[in-house]
C-alpha cells in the first residue's frame, strides 16, 4: 500500500510537470500565423497550452503596465518594445530577439472600385482610407509615409489595429488601407482581387520577442520562445504567412 501511494503521488507530480500554460501577448498582425504556430507546437508538446492574446502593440503594453503578467510579449516594431522595457516593471532588464520582419503596403478594396494606383489618389474626394491609430506601429509607419509625401487623405477611418484595417479593406468599407504584406496575402487567400502598392521608402519593421519576468520562471514559456526564434518549423510557418524570418 505504501508503494502504491508513493507511485500514485509520483504519477501526479509527473503529470503536473507535463502540464503547462504559456500566455503570449502578440501584435495583431501575427493573428493568422499564430493559430498554426500554436497548433504545431501543442501537437509536438502534449500538455502545453499556448494562449495567444492578439491586439495592437501599444494596447498590449498598456495591459502589462496595468498589471497583466503574460509569459511573453511580441510587438510589431522595435521602438514599442524598447519603450515597454524602459517603462514597464514586468519587462525591465529582459532581453529581446527579433523573430521576423514585415512591410507596410497600401491595399485596395476588392476590384479596386476607387481606381487607386498611387498614394495621390487618396486625396480625391469620396475616397475612404483606413489607417491604424497613430500610436500603433502600423499607424506610425502610415503617417510617416503620408507626411513624407505631403499627402492628406480626403477621408480617414482610424482603427485600433491592423486587423481592423484589414477588415475595412476586405469588406469594402474602405477604398484602401495601410496594412502589412502578411495581411494583404491573407485577403488574397480569401479569393479577393485587391491591388497592393508597395512603399519602398519605408524600412521593414521588426517583430521582437521578450520573455517577461513572469515567463522567466516558466520553463514551458522559455522553450516556446526558443522554438519561435530558432526552429525550422516556426520559420516555415512564418514564411508561409508572408513574414521574412530573422
Amino acid at each position: 500500500m505504501g508503494l502504491s501511494a508513493c507511485n500514485s503521488s509520483a504519477d501526479q507530480g509527473a503529470g503536473a510537470q507535463q502540464s503547462a500554460t504559456v500566455e503570449v501577448f502578440a501584435a495583431a498582425s501575427l493573428n493568422n500565423a499564430g493559430a498554426d504556430l500554436e497548433a504545431t507546437y501543442e501537437n509536438a508538446n502534449p500538455g502545453v497550452d499556448i494562449i495567444f492574446n492578439f491586439a495592437g502593440s501599444s494596447k498590449l503594453v498598456q495591459q502589462i503596465q496595468e498589471g497583466a503578467t503574460p509569459d511573453m510579449l511580441i510587438t510589431a516594431d522595435a521602438p514599442t518594445m524598447s519603450g515597454a522595457i524602459e517603462k514597464t516593471e514586468e519587462l525591465k532588464g529582459v532581453s529581446t530577439e527579433v523573430i521576423a520582419t514585415n512591410a507596410l503596403v497600401l491595399a485596395t478594396a476588392h476590384g479596386n472600385p476607387a481606381d487607386i494606383s498611387a498614394l495621390d489618389d487618396l486625396t480625391r474626394q469620396g475616397v475612404i482610407t483606413a489607417l491604424c491609430a497613430a500610436e500603433v506601429p502600423c499607424g506610425k509607419l502610415a503617417h510617416q509615409e503620408l507626411k513624407g509625401k505631403n499627402i492628406v487623405p480626403a477621408t480617414v477611418t482610424e482603427e485600433a489595429n491592423v486587423t481592423d484595417v484589414s477588415t475595412k479593406v476586405a469588406t469594402g468599407e474602405a477604398d484602401a488601407g495601410f496594412i502589412y504584406t502578411t495581411d494583404a496575402a491573407s485577403i488574397k487567400m480569401q479569393g479577393q482581387d485587391i491591388t497592393v502598392l508597395e512603399l519602398p521608402a519605408l524600412e521593414r519593421n521588426a517583430y521582437p520577442l521578450a520573455v517577461t519576468k513572469s515567463g522567466s520562471v516558466n520553463d514551458a514559456a522559455k522553450s516556446f520562445a526558443d522554438w519561435l526564434a530558432h526552429s525550422d518549423e516556426a520559420s516555415v510557418i512564418m514564411t508561409d504567412y508572408g513574414f521574412t524570418t530573422a
